[in-house]
C-alpha cells in the first residue's frame, strides 16, 4: 500500500464515527477527531489541549499514570479507563496505543466507547438481580416453563406450595411433579403456548404433596416468554394461594349475614308488629329493609289507636346508616309513642322529640311527621324536615301536606314547629312515607314524587290501603334494589254507600263529598296543597328543602 493510500484510510479513520482518535506528545494530546471530543464531552480543539490526567476522573490518577509509563516504555499497550465528562459524569473507554517514534515521546491512540457495553452489563445484572429476587426473596410463587412444559426455575415460595424442594422441580415435566393438578391446569399452558397470549388471575383449584387431601384455591398467571421478534420460549407462571383468604372471606360473610339479621331483628322489633284498625278508616303499612347492610337506616313509623278513639300517625328518618342510626331509631320511636299516651298536640311532640334528640354525646339528626287522625276525617300534623304527605280527594285530587314543615329534629337551636289541619274525606286516601320511596340514583326526586302522585291518584275510591300501598311499593320501586330503607303508611277513608250513590245520580257529572268536619273550612285543605296530580308531575317542588315552607324552615335529611 502507497503512502497516499495510507493516507487516505487514515482519514477515513478520522472521519469515522464511533472511534476516537487521538495524537499525543508526552502526557498532552495534540490533536484528536470530532468523535474524541463527543467522547469527552467536548469539542475537539477544547479536548486537545488537555492532559491526559486532565482528561481522566481524579481517582484514577494514580492507575492512569502508572499505565501511562508503562506504555512509554514499549511500543504499543492498551488498557480499560475512565474519561471524565464536563458535568460530573464519567464514560468508560478502551484505549489502544502506539508509540510513532520508537522509545520517542509522540503516540497514536484509538479510543473505543464503552458506555453502551456498560449499560447491557448494568441490565443484566438488574436482571439477575430481579430474577434473583423472584427466585429467593418473592412472596409469591414463580416458575419459569420450557416449551415441553418443564421447570426450568423455580422460586422456593412455589416448590414450598407444591410441597417438593427446589432441585425435585428443576428438569422436571410439571404434572409428573403435581398430577392432582393436570386436568385443570394443562389446558391453560397449552393456550397460552399455542396462542402467545397471556392469561391472568386464573383460577386453579385441587390438591398438592404439600397438603394431601385438602383443596386449595391458587390465583395465577401466565406469561409467554420471548426474546423480541421470536417466538415464546417458555411460559412464566405466577401463584398466589388464596385458600386461607377464600377462608376468612367466607368467614367475615357469615359474620356480615348475622349482623345484618341482628340489624334487621333489632330493627322490625322497634316497629309495630300490627296495625290497629279503627272504625271508618282502612290502614297499611310497610317497612323494607335496603338492600346492603351498609345501607340499612334509621326509619321508622308507627300507627297507635289513641284511647279517645282517634288514629295517631308518625313516621320518620334519623340520619345515617348502621347501628347508630338504628339505635337513634329506637330512641324516636320509643319516645314517640309515649308522647302519643299523654296526648301532646303534633307540635309539641316534635318539640320534645328535638330536644331529646340534643341529649345524646354525638350529634343526632332526624326528620319525622306526626298526625292525628280524628273519626271524622280531621287530621292534625307537624312535620319536621320530612317529605311532604300525600292527601287524595274523594275526587282524585292530590295534593301535599306543606303547611306545618318545619326544620329538621337536631338540626338546629329552639327551632318552631306548630300543627295545621287537613280532612281526610271519604273515598280519600293519606300516604306517608319515608324518602327511600322516591329516591332514585338516576333521576331527581321531582320525578320521583311525580311518580309517587300518579299512582295514588290512579286509585279508584274504592280501592283498600293495602292495595293502594302494593301499587305504590310497584310502581316507586320497580323491584329495584334499594339503596335505603323505606317506610309507607297508608290510610283510606271508605266511601260512604251513599256518596256512591250520589255520585253516580250527580246531574253535573261532578263528585259529591261529605262537608268538612264542623270547624274546618274547606279551604284549610287547599291551604295545604291540594293541587291535580298532573301538576305535580309538571315539576313542583315536591320535597321540603330548608326555609322552603315557613319561617323555620325544613330540609329532608340525606341519608
Amino acid at each position: 500500500m502507497g503512502v497516499e493510500d495510507l493516507t487516505a484510510h487514515m482519514a477515513a479513520l478520522w472521519r469515522a464515527r464511533g472511534v476516537g482518535l487521538v495524537l499525543g506528545h508526552g502526557d498532552r494530546v495534540v490533536r484528536c477527531n470530532d468523535e474524541f471530543g463527543v467522547q469527552c464531552g467536548r469539542t475537539a480543539q477544547e479536548a486537545a489541549r488537555l492532559t491526559w490526567q486532565e482528561l481522566t476522573p481524579p481517582d484514577r490518577h494514580d492507575r492512569d499514570v502508572v499505565m501511562f509509563q508503562q506504555f512509554l516504555t514499549v511500543d504499543s499497550a492498551t488498557m480499560l479507563t475512565e474519561l471524565a465528562l464536563p458535568d460530573g459524569g464519567r464514560r468508560p473507554v478502551l484505549v489502544a496505543a502506539a508509540q510513532v517514534d520508537p522509545g520517542g515521546p509522540r503516540w497514536i491512540a484509538v479510543v473505543l466507547d464503552l458506555s453502551k457495553d456498560e449499560q447491557l452489563r448494568r441490565m443484566a445484572e438488574a436482571d439477575a438481580a430481579i430474577l434473583s429476587t423472584l427466585l429467593e426473596d418473592a412472596p409469591f410463587g414463580f416458575a419459569l416453563l420450557s416449551n415441553d412444559l418443564r421447570f426450568l426455575r423455580i422460586n422456593r415460595e412455589l416448590a414450598a406450595m407444591n410441597g417438593h424442594t427446589v432441585a425435585e422441580h428443576e428438569g422436571r415435566y410439571v404434572f409428573d411433579v403435581l398430577p392432582q393438578l393436570r386436568e385443570g391446569a394443562e389446558p391453560i399452558l397449552r393456550h397460552v403456548l399455542e396462542t402467545g397470549e397471556p392469561l391472568r388471575e386464573v383460577e386453579i383449584v385441587g390438591e398438592t404433596d404439600a397438603d394431601p387431601g385438602v383443596e386449595h384455591i391458587w390465583l395465577e398467571s401466565f406469561f409467554p416468554v420471548r426474546a423480541p421478534g421470536r417466538p415464546a420460549v417458555g411460559i412464566a407462571a405466577l401463584a398466589r394461594d388464596e385458600t386461607e383468604l377464600r377462608r376468612l372471606q367466607r368467614e367475615i360473610e357469615a359474620l356480615s349475614d348475622q349482623r345484618r339479621q341482628a340489624l334487621e331483628e333489632l330493627q322490625r322489633g322497634l316497629l309495630p308488629t300490627a296495625i290497629p284498625q279503627v272504625e271508618g278508616f282502612d290502614v297499611a303499612a310497610r317497612y323494607m329493609s335496603a338492600s346492603e347492610e351498609v345501607r340499612l337506616g334509621g326509619d321508622w313509623f308507627d300507627v297507635v289507636r289513641m284511647r279517645d278513639g282517634r288514629l295517631a300517625l308518625s313516621i320518620g328518618d334519623a340520619v345515617g346508616h348502621g347501628i347508630a342510626a338504628i339505635g337513634l331509631m329506637s330512641r324516636a320511636s320509643g319516645a314517640m309513642r309515649a308522647y302519643v299516651s299523654q296526648q301532646l298536640d303534633p307540635d309539641a311532640m316534635l318539640r320534645n322529640l328535638d330536644v331529646l334528640m340534643g341529649e345524646g354525646e354525638s350529634e343526632a339528626v332526624a326528620s319525622a311527621m306526626v298526625g292525628r287522625l280524628s273519626p271524622d276525617g280531621l287530621l292534625e300534623y307537624s312535620t319536621a324536615g320530612h317529605p311532604y304527605a300525600l292527601l287524595r280527594a274523594a275526587d282524585g285530587h292530590v295534593g301535599r301536606l306543606t303547611a306545618a314543615q318545619g326544620p329538621l329534629l337536631g338540626a338546629r337551636r329552639h327551632p318552631r314547629y306548630r300543627s295545621r289541619t287537613a280532612v281526610l274525606e271519604p273515598g280519600g286516601a293519606l300516604v306517608l312515607y319515608t324518602d327511600g320511596l322516591i329516591e332514585r340514583r338516576d333521576e331527581s326526586l321531582a320525578d320521583g314524587m311525580a311518580r309517587l302522585a300518579d299512582v295514588v291518584a290512579a286509585q279508584p275510591p274504592g280501592a283498600g290501603a293495602d292495595a293502594l300501598l302494593q301499587a305504590v311499593l310497584e310502581a316507586c320501586l320497580d323491584g329495584r334494589e334499594r339503596e335505603d330503607d323505606v317506610c309507607v303508611i297508608v290510610v283510606v277513608r271508605p266511601p260512604a254507600p251513599d256518596d256512591v250513590e250520589r255520585t253516580d245520580a250527580a246531574p253535573d257529572g261532578g263528585a259529591h263529598t261529605d262537608a268538612a268536619p264542623e270547624g274546618v273550612a274547606r279551604t284549610d285543605v287547599a291551604a295545604d296543597g291540594l293541587v291535580q296530580a298532573e301538576d305535580v308531575v309538571q315539576g313542583e317542588a315536591v320535597v321540603p328543602t330548608d326555609g322552603a315552607a315557613d319561617d323555620d324552615g325544613g330540609g329532608a335529611p340525606t341519608t
